[in-house]
Formats: structure tokens, sequence, C-alpha cells
């Protein structure tokens, strides 16, 4: 029984490489389960021996063969799993080093939406995804500058959104070159290279100004590739990247007053 264990433990190796990959890089508020971890190592797993088998086929075409590889069309794996015996440790090697690349591809496909795009397309569903929808909006390549309303302080921020997250308690936004309004009569009140939100779930009302107040399309493709960089660990004032958008942004009206809300 221990040997068998090994074994499989050997097999699934790639597939575990792949999924911690994938579930440091998929956004889920969630932490993965031991079953959905389980499922996952199995699907990525196969995935890599697949893929790996694909590329010696295509080798084999061309009457090559893999690199510390024995020159055969089919993977000994197979034989393995049918046997439980002679198990490949160069074949676990091989599929252990393309597991990252199954992970990069399902990962675009999951942040892509290609499935549930391909569903929209052609009818079948409506589902926008697996994320929630505080995500979702915050994900949007529309959206930039938003005002976040925090009625429990009475203030307004208006900034451009530089990263955000989600779990079953809190929500977390981090804006940067920040103006605060009073919430009643959105007045200044000062203004912020950067702040930092974190508020229970439902406490935040966040608003996105109309696309005619998100800058030029040259500046929002600047602001998009600093939201994906992100801002080094320390660094206190705006980049000048941050300070061209601000200024893309100045003609962004006030947010309205707590009577035009109601």
């Amino acid at each position: 029984m221990s040997q068998l264990a090994v074994l499989i433990g050997l097999i699934s190796f790639p597939g575990l490489i792949a999924t911690i990959v994938c579930d440091k890089l998929l956004v889920h508020a969630e932490r993965w389960n031991t079953f959905k971890y389980t499922v996952y190592t199995f699907v990525f797993g196969v995935s890599s021996y697949v893929l790996l088998q694909g590329i010696v086929w295509i080798v084999s075409a061309f009457d090559r063969h893999m690199p510390f590889l024995q020159p055969r069309v089919s993977l000994q794996l197979w034989g393995t799993l049918i046997s439980g015996r002679d198990l490949s440790f160069t074949e676990v090697a091989w599929a252990t080093g393309l597991s990252p690349a199954v992970a990069l591809f399902a990962t675009t496909c999951v942040n892509k939406k290609v499935l549930h795009r391909l569903a929209q397309s052609v009818g079948i569903s409506s589902k926008y995804g697996d994320e929630n929808l505080f995500s979702y909006f915050l994900n949007s390549p529309d959206v930039y500058w938003v005002y976040v309303r925090d009625k429990t302080t009475g203030q307004t921020y208006r900034g451009l959104v530089r990263s955000f997250s989600e779990t079953k308690e809190l929500q977390e936004v981090v804006l940067t070159n920040v103006t605060v309004y009073n919430y009643e009569d959105s007045s200044v009140l000062y203004e912020l290279d950067a702040i930092y939100l974190s508020k229970p779930l439902g406490t935040f009302v966040i608003e996105a100004p109309s696309s005619l107040h998100q800058g030029n399309p040259d500046d929002r493709q600047a602001i998009a590739a600093q939201r994906r960089h992100g801002t080094p660990s320390g660094e206190g004032r705006p980049d000048q990247g941050d300070k061209q958008a601000s200024a893309a942004a100045t003609s962004a009206p006030a947010p309205a007053t707590q009577e035009e809300v109601r």
C-alpha cells in the first residue's frame, strides 16, 4: 500500500505544482478546500502528461526523441498506470517542467473568461464569471477612476484604483491621487498621494465616472500598465504616470451630494 501511495504521489506531482500556480494567480475570495485541490491536481496532472505525450508524438514524427526519454512513441506512464510498476522518473520530471505552462494557460482562460465568453456568444449562458461582483467591477478595463463613498465616516474618496481584494469579512481598496470630499455637500477636505481603505462587506459604495471623465486612451493605457505592475513597497509619492493620470482626470466632476444621491 505504501509503495502504491508513493507511486500515486509521484504521478500527481506535476498536477500539484500546476494547482499551486493557479491558486496563486487566480482571483477567488474563498480558499480552495481539500476536495478542490485534489480534483484540480488530478486534472492538471493528466493535462501535463497529455501535453508531454503530444510533444513526444510531434518529435517522433520527425524521427527524433525527447532528451533523456526513451525513443518511443507512447509514454511509459500509461503502462505504469495498468501494471503499477516501472515508473519513468524522467517522464515525471518532464511533466513537472511542463506543468507551469499548463497552469498559465488555464489561468489565462479563466481570467479572460474564455469559456464564459464562448457560452455567451452562442447564447448558452449569460454568466459573467466565477469571481464576485466586487472584483469583476474593479477588474473592468473601463474602470480606473472611482468615487468610494463611506457613509460611516461621512467622506467620499476620488482616486485611481491601484489594487483591491475581498475576503469573507472585508473589502479592501488602495487608491492613489486621492481627493477626499465631505459626503454631505461634496466640499473638498484634503488630498492624498494614496489611501488604503478596509471595511466590512457592503460598507463601500463605489461609483465610476462616465467614460468622458476616465481620461484619454493613451493615459488609460499607462494607468492599466501601472495597475498590472503595482506600486513598489515603501513608495510614498506618485510616479510620473500617476501625475499624468491625475491631470487627465482633472475634468472629472465633484461627486454628487447626499441629496443628489437620494
